[in-house]
């Protein structure tokens, strides 16, 4: 039910509206000029009161002055005593220097027992009242005032005097209001009259009296309107005659249409007919917009949406009910654009069916004509199962190129990583100094994870056969990673002028079981998300702990935070919020490398509260754990150094096998290609040959099948980039000894060498 406001005007004549309206403007200047008066009166009488209580106050304290210098309380309370006779004067109190009173006479109220405000300032109160006004007491030549003067006088004559006044104001106000009503009325007749006069005319001419007039009097602005009704009854009758003509024409006229109207109603309802069976039985949802409402579905749209004819008839149905909230606006627009009669191009649009489920949909129309008014005529073409199969088809193409590039990929990088491991591993063991040692660790790290990295890739596209698992420190992992991300939430914070700010809180924690190269991978990734996501900065924590029988690490940073939406899409294949920036592989990495360990992994977010990443593993078994001591057997003994050939056409790789074994004690010599490898085999005697698998002259199977016809008995290792492809029976088989999976540990080239030549002239079998 609408609300109405109060009127008091409502329901009256002209006369008495502009009587009650001047009544009370007449009552509010009057009554606003009352309080304006009394409030200045009060103002000046309370300034009066203030100024009587201030002299006195003065007085006093110029009485009190020797006193307050002697602290003699005794003269100070006769003083106080002595000016309490004073008319109107409630109470009088002293306070020395230290704020202590000193002395006090009359009516002094608990409350005002206290001295207030700032003692070197002058300063009045009301207290209970009672208006107090506060002087200090100043001596000459000293900037601290010797005490404080309080003299509290009473308000009673104010107020009386304020009552008085009021009381006369009432009186004076109710008589001019009264005479100012009774002049007001006399004036609103005589101003009416005419209107009253205008009124009665008014309602002649609509009971139907065209001839009745009002005589032209009273202000020109009245007989001007009065002239004004009397042109206006003029015309009436001029159109009343017109009027009666005109009806006369349009029966006779009425009388030669009616047949054609019915003809071509029959033709419209025929053609209605047909183009509703040809709406009816369309395979696409069709509906009718007119004024941003529907006004027609046809049976494929009921069935799609669930939409019945009769909520389209009551109008209960509204477009944001099929469409996805972002495709609303642009289908709303659209649909707008072909109803004002414009062309924009069809549009594809996401909306969801009578299960809930999404469409990807092509909204096209156009504008019609419907039921004589514009409308837009729109179609909704499913297109849910074609951007299906394209999108399958597209993301089996992406995946196909993926494996063959990450096939590709997987060697050049170990070729580099070989290098780059092994010359690290070669530094370390020179006697370098700490902080070189240290990030020698940090380098030999970063490249075994990249070799777990490619060992991904190959998995990728289908190579990896081996997975090995060892009892590692998940807190060690943790402070790795951190370390080996220093560079972006450390040196690239500071040169973009941000500050991120790492927190561990580490525990002892039991082992578990993974590879560390890939658990170390886990925690770079969420670390570079988590700098990612502070582009102002902010605090990244990690705290890794032991519950119950998981051992559970937690990343938390104060970052943007994620929407639900991404959320759920956070660990899908390709998925990225970066553009040309990501990859969207980065979190699924983590997924499936967590899952591989029997992990879990889940996140905490809100858009504006950063986000946290909990990923917890099972803490591993007693009887899974390595021995102490047990770290493999013992290298052969030899009996003289052994004489190696090294084949490969990455002169880095060559020259990082041949540093290896020559600091193990053998005399290594080096060749480029299989072509020359085979030469240097006619002119020296080797014991053993370690050669690349992908060369461009000649393969490495190549080099070991012809060094095998030209001097059977030498044994050959292949170093290899595509290691994990290989099966190490079938190698044997075809005359390869042992696999080197690049990048190599060093100690695993020099035990495999060793293992090779004590089974030659070099050594005795082990």
């Amino acid at each position: 039910m609408t609300a109405r406001l109060w009127n008091p005007l409502g329901g009256r004549t002209i006369e008495q509206s502009f009587s009650v309206s001047t009544a009370l403007l007449v009552l509010v200047i009057i009554g606003t000029t009352m309080v304006v008066v009394e409030n200045r009166v009060k103002s000046n009488m309370r300034r009066g009161l203030e100024d009587r209580g201030t002299a006195i106050a003065e007085s006093i304290g110029a009485v009190a002055t020797p006193s307050l210098l002697a602290y003699n309380y005794a003269a100070l309370q006769m003083a106080a005593e002595g000016a309490a006779g004073n008319e109107g004067l409630v109470y009088v109190a002293i306070h020395d220097k230290e704020g202590v009173l000193a002395g006090a006479a009359g009516r002094l109220p608990k409350s005002a027992r206290v001295s207030v405000g700032p003692f070197d300032q002058p300063s009045s109160r009301d207290v209970g009242g009672v208006v107090e006004i506060a002087v200090p007491v100043l001596v000459e030549g000293v900037e601290q005032p010797w005490g404080r003067v309080r003299v509290g006088l009473s308000y009673d004559i104010v107020a009386k005097e304020l009552r008085n006044l009021r009381a006369q104001l009432v009186l004076v106000g109710f008589a001019l209001a009264f005479f100012a009503v009774i002049g007001v009325r006399i004036l609103a007749r005589r101003i009416t009259a005419p209107l009253r006069r205008l009124a009665e005319g008014t309602e002649a001419l609509t009971a139907g009296e065209l001839t009745h007039r009002i005589p032209v009097s009273g202000a020109k602005e009245l007989s001007d309107l009065a002239r004004a009704f009397n042109s206006m009854s003029d015309r009436l009758q001029g159109k009343a005659r017109e009027s009666s003509e005109f009806q006369e024409a349009l029966e006779r006229l009425n009388a030669t249409l009616e047949q054609q109207v019915w003809d071509r109603t029959r033709a419209l309802e025929e053609s209605t007919a047909q183009y509703k069976s040809l709406v009816e039985s369309s395979p696409d949802s069709i509906l009718i917009v007119q004024d941003g409402r529907v006004r027609f579905v046809n049976r494929a749209f009921s069935e799609t949406f669930g939409v019945s004819e009769r909520e389209v008839d009551q109008s209960d149905f509204q477009l944001s009910r099929i469409f996805d909230p972002s495709s609303g606006a642009l289908a709303a627009g659209r649909i707008a654009a072909w109803e004002r009669g414009e062309a924009p191009a069809p549009a594809e649009v996401l909306g969801q069916d009578a299960q809930g489920r999404t469409r990807h949909l092509e909204l096209r129309g156009s504008r019609i004509e419907y039921q004589g008014r514009p409308a837009a005529e729109c179609l909704l073409v499913d297109m849910t199962e074609a951007k299906r199969l394209r999108e399958r088809l597209g993301e089996t193409e992406k995946l196909r190129a993926l494996g063959e590039l990450a096939s590709g990929v997987a060697h050049d990088f170990n070729n580099l990583l070989g290098a780059i491991l092994g010359r690290a591993q070669l530094l370390r063991r020179r006697a370098l100094e700490k902080d070189v040692d240290h990030d020698l660790a940090v380098i030999e790290k970063a490249a075994q994870d990249g070799r777990e990295t490619v060992r991904r890739i190959q998995e990728f596209s289908r190579t990896r056969r081996d997975k090995k698992f060892e009892a590692v420190d998940l807190a060690e992992i943790v402070a790795d990673a951190l370390e080996i991300t220093k560079t972006r939430w450390k040196d690239d914070a500071l040169s973009r002028k941000i500050q991120i700010k790492p927190s561990f809180e580490r525990v002892e924690v039991p082992p578990i079981l993974g590879n560390a190269s890939e658990l170390r991978e886990v925690f770079t990734n969420l670390i570079l998300n988590a700098v990612d996501a502070m582009p102002q900065g902010g605090k990244l924590t990690f705290t890794c702990a032991r519950e119950g029988e998981r051992v559970v690490a937690r990343v938390t940073d104060t970052g943007v935070g994620m929407t639900d939406e991404i959320r759920t899409h956070l660990f899908d294949p390709f998925f990225t919020t970066k553009g040309a920036r990501g990859m969207g592989l980065g979190m699924s990495v983590v997924y499936g490398i967590v899952t591989r360990h029997e992990g879990r992994v889940e996140v905490t977010t809100s858009l504006g509260r950063g986000t946290t990443f909990v990923v917890d593993f099972p803490v591993a078994p007693v009887q899974a754990l390595p021995v102490a001591g047990g770290d493999g057997a013992a290298l052969p003994q030899l009996l003289r150094p052994g004489r190696i050939l090294v084949v490969d056409d990455e002169p880095e790789v060559a020259a990082v096998v041949k540093d290896v074994l020559i600091a193990a004690g053998h005399a290594v010599d080096t060749a480029i290609s299989g072509h020359d490898a085979l030469k240097m085999i006619e002119l020296s005697a080797y014991d053993l040959v370690f050669t690349d698998l992908g060369m461009p002259d000649m393969s490495g199977w190549e080099v070991a099948e012809k060094i095998n016809e030209a001097k059977a008995g030498i044994p050959v290792a292949l170093v290899t980039g595509w290691g994990t492809s290989l099966d190490e029976a079938d190698a044997r088989r075809r005359g390869v000894e042992a696999v080197v999976h690049k990048p190599f540990e060093i100690d695993e080239l020099v035990k495999i060498a060793h293992r090779l030549l004590s089974r030659t002239g070099a050594g005795t079998a082990n």
